[in-house]
């Protein structure tokens, strides 16, 4: 016997569909067809994107930019320690 179908029941068009596209590719080799060497850095990426997508975190901060503008070639090191905010006061 069914139980009767209501018009009420869940529906699965509102799922999220996986990107596939930074995950590992599965292959036949290797344990339970991973690859044997997973790349940390584009795992971590995957993961980022998916906290986004399902909206566990606001940004995905590996693709927030610098703060400051880099500077430019031959600018000494105090220069890049004060604008980054290392000053000799605050070591101290």
């Amino acid at each position: 016997m069914t139980a009767p179908r209501h018009d009420d029941d869940p529906r699965l068009d509102d799922v999220l569909e996986p990107g596939d596209d930074a995950l590992p590719q599965p292959i036949a080799q290797g344990h339970a067809g991973q690859p044997e060497h997973l790349d940390d850095d584009a795992l971590a990426a995957a993961t980022e994107q998916e906290r986004v997508a399902a909206g566990l975190a606001d940004f995905a901060p590996s693709q927030v930019p610098p703060a400051t503008d880099p500077l430019p070639e031959g600018s000494a090191e105090a220069a890049d320690r004060a604008q980054r905010g290392l000053t000799e006061e605050d070591e101290g």
